[in-house]
């Protein structure tokens, strides 16, 4: 349930990022096999596949293998870490002594302004379809010890300060200001240390439909799907988080995806938030879009005071990376007493407006009406698929197999067209062929690793996710190690 990336990290990585556009090609998609895969579903599918109700995906989990001791929790691809009241966790009897402990921490779910406060432990997750065990996860999960209001909150109502009976289960990425805690370690979708029938493990990724999660990417799985190369995040660093995850695959973690966000006919380029734990939309339009508010349908989270829901008739349409040549797209139109546009499934109930930080959008759980979704942990992917038949053709649209590397860190690659070659030479657009984004003449490649490892022909003690290489004219076959990501952004102006 994040709303907003706050920070003015995120907003000047936004910006510069639109100033530095670039167009895109791209060579193939990362090489998925036909590992392990596991679907988990939703205990309540059929209300999830009606588009005239709006409700959030809950699965079955626990803390043991007995049915009977498990629990529904909302599964939340807005919020990252598994959040539970005393309700659902103990923890173990000698508390913070216990070597389960982690550390303290907590999270806020920017949507509302709630505070979760707790401790957490280090404990196994038993994800189930029906009665029976189907996954575990080893996690650190967060045992609530206080719920509270932060200064500000948009919709925040406190019924027990002990949030004994709260339970989320957050398996997003790009944790943000909200959630400094909120790394990849904490994801029960993505350490997975056990499937039922299997001895082997599922890569680092799932996807979403109306009536599940599959958790782990094959080439059968993921076929049909448009690709959205994700830009790294470069904080916080392994060093920072509490735990390291299970697979090395994992110690990168990745933005929001970008796209071309148009709100009442003018456009700008910001950050889309595919959030299952909402059904209020949250914009901040373009630079110099004013979006008229009022209030808005009973329960909408922007009936704050004052209210802040966008009012009948303004548009919103989504394209990813672009209007020209999307590879994904959407659009909707706030429709009467401020709520849904009727006949258009993918619609929120209700959209709140906020004009104080960079372009973005949190398109709401309404986004499995109208595609399939993955996310690929490892490479650094998101995909969607268009449904065929559920939501209008008008309403959204996806193209199989295309992929769009614009955005990834356009402002270095920029950058580096001036200071890594001459003057005289046609640098070629970005482009991106498993695992780098790079640009290229005849003669060199400027490239970003994000995968591990990061090709055949290189050993993984070599080639890192985050690290900038160059190679000659025969390309990735053999090049050279220039350093970490984070100093050449530095360098380039770019942080």
């Amino acid at each position: 349930m994040i709303v907003v990336l706050r920070s003015v990290v995120y907003a000047i990585i936004l910006l510069v990022s639109l100033v530095y556009s670039l167009t895109a090609t791209a060579d193939s998609g990362p090489p998925y096999n036909n590992g392990a895969t596991v679907f988990v579903p939703f205990i309540n599918a059929n209300d999830m596949s009606k588009p005239n109700l709006y409700t959030n995906p809950k699965i079955q989990v626990g803390f043991s293998s007995n049915y009977s001791s498990s629990f529904a929790v909302t599964m939340d691809t807005g919020s990252v870490g598994i959040v539970v009241g005393s309700n659902y966790f103990t923890p173990p009897a000698k508390r913070r002594a216990d070597p389960s402990f982690v550390g303290s921490g907590s999270e806020t779910l920017t949507s509302s302004g709630v505070k979760y406060t707790g401790d957490w432990y280090k404990t196994t997750v038993h994800l189930f379809s029906g009665k029976t065990v189907v996954a575990r996860s080893t996690v650190p999960v967060l045992a609530l010890t206080n719920v509270s209001c932060i200064p500000g909150a948009r919709n925040c109502h406190i019924d027990d300060p002990t949030g004994a009976g709260v339970a989320y289960f957050g398996v997003g990425f790009a944790g943000g200001p909200g959630q400094p805690q909120g790394t990849p370690d904490k994801n029960a979708f993505l350490n997975v240390t056990n499937i039922a029938g299997s001895s082997s493990l599922p890569s680092p990724g799932y996807i979403l439909s109306t009536q599940g999660a599959q958790i782990g990417l094959t080439s059968s799985n993921t076929k049909g799907f448009a690709l959205i190369k994700l830009e790294p995040l470069l904080a916080p660093t392994l060093e920072q988080w509490q735990t390291a995850p299970e697979s090395k695959n994992l110690l990168t973690d990745w933005q929001h995806a970008r796209g071309t966000i148009t709100v009442n006919g003018i456009s700008g380029s910001g950050g889309i938030l595919f959030d299952t734990g909402v059904n209020t939309g949250f914009l901040t339009p373009p630079i110099g879009v004013t979006v008229k508010t009022g209030m808005g349908p009973s329960k909408a989270e922007c009936n704050t005071s004052p209210p802040t829901c966008a009012v009948s008739g303004t548009t919103v349409q989504v394209s990813i990376p672009n209007q020209t040549n999307p590879v994904a797209s959407f659009n909707y139109t706030v429709g009467a007493g401020n709520g849904s546009q009727i006949g258009n499934p993918i619609s929120p109930y209700a959209l709140s407006v906020e004009q104080k930080s960079a372009p973005f959008l949190n398109t709401t759980v309404r986004f499995l009406q109208a595609f399939t979704y993955f996310y690929d942990a490892a490479n650094g992917f998101v995909g969607l698929q268009k449904i065929t038949g559920n939501t209008p053709a008008k309403y959204a649209a996806s193209t199989p197999g295309a992929l769009t590397v614009e955005g990834v860190f356009q402002c270095f690659f920029g950058w580096a067209g001036a200071n890594f070659y001459s003057r005289n030479v046609r640098v070629q657009p970005t482009a991106y062929k498993w695992p780098y984004t790079y640009i290229y003449d005849n003669q060199k490649y400027v490239g970003i690793s994000s995968g591990v490892p990061a090709s055949d022909n290189m050993p993984a003690a070599t080639s890192l996710a985050n690290t900038v290489y160059t190679w000659g004219a025969g390309g990735p076959s053999s090049g050279t190690d220039l350093g970490g990501l984070s100093g050449w952004l530095a360098a380039a102006g770019c942080q």
